[in-house]
Formats: structure tokens, sequence, C-alpha cells
């Protein structure tokens, strides 16, 4: 607090005042504050937002329906329930799991990226091995599916455009 009233030239106790809802402070202090917490006057005007609105916590992933096919897989969605068109996904298939024999074709695109293990795409008539750090994008009316081909959990970020889940 004294740190923050001498870099914006006002007392500490006007500062606890404020905050105590006990002195409304000037425009002209408001923007000494607003400059020394290198912010915007309209800070101290605007409704707090919450994370839910932009930011999801790793504990706070909400869970996607499991896939009909194929067990040992997961989805968490990376992205807030707001987002219009991108749908960021974390997967993790147990090892041996895929997504079944059939391979699946819809509206958009989709790109992905392997966090750990080895993930095999098949995309059309070609065949794909992702290790970790390696990325994929295709359009999503080709048809597609994917398996852990690793001895371990595979963990992958997807991102479908539109949202398809």
């Amino acid at each position: 607090m004294r740190q923050l009233a001498k870099r914006a030239s006002v007392s500490p106790s006007l500062i606890s005042e404020v905050e105590r809802g006990r002195v409304e402070p000037s425009i002209s202090v408001l923007k000494r504050l607003a400059t020394s917490l290198d912010t915007t006057l309209t800070y101290f005007f605007s409704e707090p937002r919450s994370d839910g609105d932009r930011v999801v916590r790793s504990d706070a992933r909400r869970t996607l329906r499991q896939p009909s096919t194929g067990t040992g897989i997961s989805f968490s969605l990376l992205a807030p329930d707001n987002t219009e068109m991108l749908e960021p996904i974390y997967g993790r298939y147990d090892v041996g799991a895929s997504m079944g024999p059939d391979p699946v074709t819809h509206e958009g695109e989709e790109w992905g990226m392997v966090l750990k293990g080895r993930l095999k795409v098949w995309l059309g008539d070609e065949i794909y091995f992702l290790d970790e750090g390696d990325s994929i994008y295709f359009p999503s009316t080709i048809p597609h599916r994917l398996a852990n081909v690793a001895n371990e959990p595979t963990e992958y970020v997807w991102v479908n455009c539109p949202k398809s889940f």
C-alpha cells in the first residue's frame, strides 16, 4: 500500500480509506493510481471479469462425452463454454486405445499436436505417425481415425473448427 501511495503521490491513509469505501477519490487521483498500477482509468469503473470468461484452469476442465467407439479414451475441453467456433480439446488414449476401425468425416478443419506418446493417424489412404511435439492439420471431410501406438498413454491437444462434440 505504501509503495502504491508513493508511486501515485498520495498518502497511504488515502489508499486505505478508498479501499474501505470511506472516501471517493477524485478523477485526477484515480488517473495517478491507474498509471501506477499499469492499467486504465476504465478498470475502476468496469465489472470484474470472472476467470470462466477466458481462462480454464487445469483442475476445472469440462469432461466431454465419451466416444461411442473405443475404450480408454478421454476428452476434456480446454476453452470456456462461450467459444463460438474453435473447440480445443485435451485428449488421452490409454495404451492400445483407438477410435475403432471406422473412420469419421464431418465439416470443418482439424489441427492436433502430440504432447506425450505416439499417435497413428489414418487420413484417407495415408498413415501418419505423430511423436511428441509433432502436429497435423487436415480438412475434416477427409476420412480419419486415431490410435495410440505407444507403450504408454498418449496425450494430445486437438482443435476442431467448427465445434464437433
